[in-house]
Order: structure tokens, then C-alpha cells, then sequence
């Protein structure tokens, strides 16, 4: 009996760790313009990427060409903020995301390999 619950432990265990917890974020912006950089302040309160199960809470990282990567635990995220995107042509403009920013709106992130979309308001 010993036996056959080792043995059954053993297989419980096996078989949770081949199971991914998190989930490869890519964010994506859409803009009218080639973008080369978009900072988000992470200090600020209203910029946010978090998780509503757990309540954690991912900094944004830089933007580069219009898109970043980021790895999270899988669950459902609200997410909004305000940055500064840079431009090809040199300018540089406020920009804001809040599609994503209520529980109604919240993205769902249980892939291994998720792209977002993100519309972007300029503020400028």
C-alpha cells in the first residue's frame, strides 16, 4: 500500500511540473507612425499590469519598435498607462493605454505565447 501511494505521488508530481505556469507576453502597439521607443514610469499608480487572481503586479519594460516581452503567470490582467513614445522622425509624444484597464475589459492570459494589441491614445 506504501508503495502505491509513492508510486501515485511520484506520477502527481510528474505530471504537474510538465505543465507551464506562465505565460510569454507580447505587447504590441498600434500606431500611425513608426515608433522606435515607448517608456512607461512603472512609479506611477495609474500605470499597471496586474494580475486579478493573484494580485501581483509586472513592471512595463521599454517598448522597442512598437512591442515588448514579458513573462507572467498565467491569469487574468488589467493593464493601462501613460508613456512617452519616441518617433523615427525625432518627435517624441505623450500616449496613453487604457483598453485593458477594468475587470470588464481584463485580458485573459492562459497561453504559453500571447500577443496583445494595444490602441493607443495620443495625449498630445
Amino acid at each position: 500500500m506504501k508503495k502505491l501511494v509513492l508510486i501515485l505521488s511520484l506520477l502527481v508530481l510528474v505530471s504537474c511540473t510538465k505543465q507551464n505556469l506562465f505565460c510569454r507576453v507580447t505587447l504590441q502597439v498600434e500606431s500611425e507612425h513608426p515608433m522606435v521607443a515607448l517608456t512607461v514610469d512603472n512609479t506611477l499608480a495609474g500605470n499597471y499590469f496586474r494580475n486579478l487572481n493573484t494580485g501581483e503586479t509586472y513592471p512595463f519594460p521599454v517598448f522597442v519598435n512598437g512591442k515588448c516581452e514579458l513573462s507572467v503567470l498565467k491569469g487574468v490582467y488589467v493593464l493601462a498607462f501613460d508613456g512617452v513614445a519616441a518617433y523615427a522622425d525625432g518627435s517624441a509624444h505623450r500616449v496613453r493605454s487604457a483598453q485593458y484597464a477594468t475587470m470588464l475589459d481584463a485580458v485573459t492570459l492562459t497561453g504559453d505565447d500571447v500577443t496583445v494589441t494595444l490602441k493607443l491614445l495620443n495625449l498630445q
